[in-house]
């Protein structure tokens, strides 16, 4: 599996509950994704940053996913996003109950 980590700056304009709002407006288009298994929204208000954690199937499936277009839209929807792509060889699936490796 493969685990994304995105990370972009927001404005100060933005407190929680907007960021929030503005995560739920885009939650739909996650739900048929290829190959992807979930994603987490993550923000930290003080510093000004907010983001998503990523879990997909495979390299190409997230390659696939943050395209030029992707990116793009991240941008103008927020600022330029920092994308980083890290092997997950073992992860631990509390909700299961298994060892996924």
């Amino acid at each position: 599996m493969i685990t994304v980590i995105v990370t972009f700056k927001i404005s100060d304009e933005l407190d929680a509950d907007i960021l929030k709002e503005k995560f739920i407006e885009t939650s739909t288009l996650y739900q048929d994704v290829p190959g992807l298994r979930r994603k987490n929204y993550i923000a930290d208000i003080e510093n000004n940053t907010a983001g998503g954690v990523y879990t997909f199937d495979s390299m190409q499936d997230a390659k696939n996913w943050f395209d030029e277009d992707r990116v793009n839209w991240i941008t103008d929807r927020y600022s330029k996003p920092e994308i980083n792509f890290y092997e997950s060889p073992v992860v631990v699936d509390n909700e299961k109950k298994q060892i996924l490796s």
